[in-house]
């Protein structure tokens, strides 16, 4: 089993800071620690069809005096899951942040673009993002890929490559599929 560690996302990726990062990861800290002891837990990633799993580590170890919303940590720890799924395990280096109306959140490239490349962006993937804490009656993993993909379907980006990165921390398990 491979073992890794949520702070990879912070050595790999660019674009954010390395503190947004570091926040994202804290984040999802707060939502794994709230069904899983000892910061560790396998974790099931199904990557495009491929299910696999892994041993996954994260810090606990910093005050959550501010980071009480369950909520939030669903949601931000979900951006911090997508964003270690694009970089550690699909090999995406750098990251921005799109705009509303895009129907995605995020778009990843392979190579960090450099000033004059950034108006005249070709070729990044597309990612949409959600988080579960718990799965309920109306609220399950894979009814929110669901919505992400139809939320997909009614952004300017529909027609572009993209996929939908959703995570349920109580099993835990993430979910990247591409959107067709």
């Amino acid at each position: 089993m491979e073992i890794y560690n949520l702070n990879q996302t912070v050595l790999k990726l660019k674009g954010p800071t390395n503190e947004q990062l570091v926040c994202q990861n804290q984040w999802a800290a707060v939502a794994l620690d709230k069904f899983h002891p000892n910061s560790n837990a396998d974790i099931e990633f199904a990557i495009d069809g491929e299910v696999k799993t892994a041993k996954l580590n994260w810090d606990s170890n910093f005050s959550k005096a501010a980071m009480k919303e369950m909520t939030e940590a669903a949601n931000q720890g979900g951006v911090a899951m997508a964003m270690f799924v694009m970089s550690v395990l699909k090999d995406y280096s750098y990251v921005e942040q799109s705009e509303i109306g895009e129907g995605v959140d995020y778009r990843f490239m392979k190579v960090e673009p450099t000033d004059d490349e950034l108006n005249f962006l070709e070729g990044p993937h597309y990612v949409e993002v959600s988080g579960v804490l718990e799965e309920s009656r109306t609220n399950t993993l894979i009814g929110r890929v669901k919505i992400k993909h139809d939320q997909i379907n009614r952004g300017t980006r529909k027609d572009e490559e993209s996929s939908v990165i959703v995570t349920l921390f109580s099993q835990p398990k993430t979910i990247k599929e591409v959107h067709q």
